[in-house]
């Protein structure tokens, strides 16, 4: 009985002994595929996204940030083939604020963007499972980026170039279409929704980054069918007044984009389809253009690889293989 015990002993501390080096060999190979922005670790929940670190440095004018509502809604080859100017969609599922202001920090490092957009709606993922979720994720992802950063250690092995731009520029091409059916009515209201510290902290650090930088800083909000409300307006409009900061809210503005939930949407209200996008490029991109008196890139030899990315993407909303 003793031996069977002890030996039952002996292989439990051998597995525990095996998994501490096995931890330790992974969180050591994890510094030899590192990418060279931080942002670019673990972070990332969308390949696509990341993409941005492959255009040419300084060469974006506007960068977005937000969750998954912007990468459906936000298409920078709609604006670049409308209104000339050049952006990119840095935005993933669930993207929360602090990391909205890392990705930005990195991304200023390569890029001299004259006007960031931050999508409001992520200020607001503060209750529930999915920030706590996603936040022990990045814990265990940040300790061991090999197992995430797959894209990393293959090019570390295969000395790969530099990956081929993104013909998308984050942007989520989808054309279904999932009508929104509820009668939600978007009610003024004296009453603020309190966000959170942390977001709030977020906010100023991007906030004070363009400011640092001689960037614009513009605030947004997209049709949004199952969160928005008016308390979150007014606590974004107060936060505008205070900072002195263009905060366009599209919800309060569907006749003017031609609107309708029941075409508009490819997952009944909460994201934008291809048809949504189109509208919002439209009006987003008139207002940008004015406001911010953004440069005309389309016939500037400097920006002739956007030209050759216009026809892929093309390609890609036809239908054809890119």
């Amino acid at each position: 009985m003793l031996r069977k015990k002890a030996s039952i002993v002996n292989h439990i501390f051998k597995a525990v002994i095996f998994l501490v080096l096995l931890l330790a060999v992974l969180h050591g190979v994890s510094y030899l595929v590192m990418p060279k922005a931080e942002v670019r670790l673990s972070k990332t929940r969308s390949h696509e996204s990341m993409r941005v670190f492959d255009e040419p440095d300084n060469s974006l004018d506007v960068l977005f940030f937000g969750h998954s509502g912007v990468y459906s809604a936000i298409s920078p080859m709609e604006l670049y083939k409308d209104f000339g100017f050049t952006s990119y969609v840095c935005s993933q599922p669930a993207q929360l604020p602090w990391e909205s202001a890392q990705w930005l920090r990195a991304l200023l490092k390569v890029q001299s963007p004259k006007l960031v957009v931050f999508e409001v709606d992520h200020l607001f993922y503060d209750k529930g499972t999915t920030v706590l979720g996603n936040s022990f994720k990045h814990l265990v992802d940040g300790a061991f980026p090999v197992l995430k950063n797959h894209t990393g250690w293959k090019d570390w092995f295969t000395r790969r170039p530099k990956h081929e731009r993104s013909a998308n520029k984050g942007f989520y091409y989808n054309t279904s279409v999932q009508p929104y059916t509820g009668k939600k009515k978007f009610t003024e209201t004296d009453k603020v929704y309190k966000i959170g510290k942390k977001h709030m902290d977020a906010l100023e650090q991007v906030y004070t980054l363009c400011k640092e930088n001689g960037i614009e800083l513009m605030l947004l909000e997209v049709p949004s069918a199952v969160v928005w409300d008016y308390t979150r307006f007014n606590a974004v409009k107060y936060y505008a007044q205070k900072r002195g900061l263009d905060f366009i809210d599209l919800n309060q503005h569907f006749e003017e984009l031609k609107f309708s939930w029941k075409t508009d949407t490819r997952d009944k209200g909460d994201h934008l389809n291809y048809s949504g996008a189109l509208k919002v490029c439209g009006y987003i991109g008139r207002h940008m253009k004015e406001k911010y008196n953004l440069a005309d890139r389309r016939d500037d030899p400097k920006y002739a690889t956007w030209k050759e990315d216009l026809q892929r993407y093309e390609k890609l909303v036809k239908g054809e293989k890119r």
